[in-house]
């Protein structure tokens, strides 16, 4: 059962059904053994009692006599019946004693004169007393009411199956709470210990088994829990790598100026080297700005509906002149129009930091190809490098702030580690999707994947 909702259904439903089935049984039990015994009694061994309540106190203390009989043999009813037929509590009679009565009337065998005995009853055997004025009262027993529920209508029956009621409900309660509460308690705990700055806390597999809504949110919760511990942890990640940046150009900055300030100096070299160190740091904090806005709450989306294609074939155009300059080529042999509602100049700086970061690592006299394709409602995007490629366990992480795959080349390239992992939120806030692989034959190869059509900005919390 996958419904917490159903499980409490069905628990109630158990219960109402243990409840009927224990309380069927015992008061068959009672049942049996109260008729078994209500049959054995015989009317004829109480009318020497009678009859001296009768002589004693007349008709009233015999009107307490069948009240008091009453009392001590539950389920049986006791009838007095007088010269007319009638019973002398002004009951009904039910309708085999009144048939009785009648035969026994027939007969003459009610009224006043001298009571009758067993032997004279030609029709069934029944006891027989008078008063002091010769008034003859015939005594019938039979059962009252419905026979066998009758027998129920006693306090120690009341009482037992109410006992009986009490503990299936207490039983099945008690499970029901423990079954609710336990995981609860749990993830309460849990969320203490996350508030109290533990990011290890976690509710545990023992509830994340669980298929009800309850065992949802265990694992709502713990992917929470593990989605906040590699937030807090990549926060400060990024601030020890920003702050390690940071450090590298003003390190460069002070040597600059300690050189200017030797005598003899080259003034003018030193100026161009920290305008140089400037400009690279200026850079620095505008990807590090850039980033930050791309991986806000709400970050900043101004979509326009434009060709993907015409896009990716002017950032071609563009870095040509660069590649040029590198005795190396840029081109695109492959492309297709692809309608696109997207924010243009976000794209425009995703995709041209993969294909710079390609033309950076391709090798000399080679080309990076920059293609444009379609696969059913996806855009694809390949920038393909002839360089050195990167070793399968980084593949991945090239994505992430400030990851370099070997630190000395990186640096040497002029990388902050910063390009691709703005590409990636990029393409993911359009709904999009990143990945590298190595090429058949050497280099990288980097696909990006972007739904065509108008989408609604994702958050960026969730690829952070």
């Amino acid at each position: 059962m996958k419904s917490l909702f159903l499980r409490i259904f069905l628990s109630f439903w158990l219960t109402m059904g243990l409840i009927v089935v224990s309380c069927s049984m015992v008061a068959a039990i009672f049942i049996w053994h109260r008729m078994d015994a209500l049959q054995k009694i015989e009317p004829l061994d109480f009318a020497d009692s009678a009859q001296v309540q009768l002589r004693a106190q007349g008709i009233a203390g015999l009107k307490d006599w069948i009240r008091d009989k009453e009392r001590t043999y539950v389920g049986l009813s006791f009838f007095f019946i007088d010269e007319n037929g009638a019973d002398i509590l002004g009951r009904k009679l039910p309708e085999y004693m009144q048939r009785r009565v009648r035969r026994l009337q027939q007969h003459g065998m009610l009224g006043r004169g001298v009571p009758h005995g067993p032997h004279d009853d030609p029709l069934r055997l029944f006891a027989q007393i008078s008063d002091s004025d010769g008034a003859v009262y015939t005594l019938f027993a039979g059962f009252a009411g419905s026979p066998p529920f009758i027998l129920l209508k006693t306090a120690d029956v009341s009482i037992l199956l109410i006992l009986i009621s009490l503990g299936v409900s207490g039983l099945v309660c008690v499970w029901l709470a423990r079954y609710v509460t336990r995981p609860v308690d749990r993830l309460q705990k849990s969320t203490r210990e996350l508030a109290a700055g533990n990011l290890d806390a976690r509710v545990g597999t023992e509830f994340q088994r669980r298929r009800d809504e309850l065992g949802v949110l265990a694992r709502d919760f713990d992917r929470m829990a593990e989605r906040l511990r590699l937030l807090m942890e990549s926060k400060e990640t990024l601030l020890r790598d920003v702050s390690h940046e940071l450090r590298t150009p003003l390190a460069r900055l002070r040597v600059a100026l300690g050189l200017a300030r030797r005598p003899g100096s080259d003034i003018v070299r030193e100026l161009d080297r920290i305008e140089r160190e400037t400009e690279r740091l200026d850079e620095l904090i505008g990807d590090i700005l850039h980033l930050s806005r791309l991986t806000s709450a709400q970050p900043a989306v101004h979509r326009e509906h434009f060709d993907l294609s015409e896009l990716v074939l002017g950032i071609v155009n563009d870095t040509r002149i660069e590649a040029e300059a590198q005795h190396k080529r840029v081109s695109s042999e492959k492309h297709v129009p692809l309608e696109i509602d997207a924010d243009s100049e976000l794209l425009r700086r995703a995709i041209e930091n993969v294909v710079r970061n390609a033309l950076r690592f391709t090798a000399p006299s080679t080309a990076v190809e920059v293609n444009v394709s379609r696969a059913g409602d996806q855009g694809v995007i390949t920038v393909r490098d002839h360089g050195p490629g990167v070793q399968d366990p980084h593949l991945q992480r090239i994505f992430e702030p400030f990851y370099r795959v070997a630190e000395a080349r990186d640096r040497a390239s002029g990388g902050f580690g910063l390009g691709l992992a703005i590409t990636a939120r990029v393409i993911a806030l359009h709904g999009g999707s990143v990945a590298a692989q190595n090429a058949v034959g050497g280099g990288l190869v980097v696909t990006l994947n972007l739904p065509v059509g108008a989408k609604e900005p994702m958050s960026l919390q969730a690829v952070a």
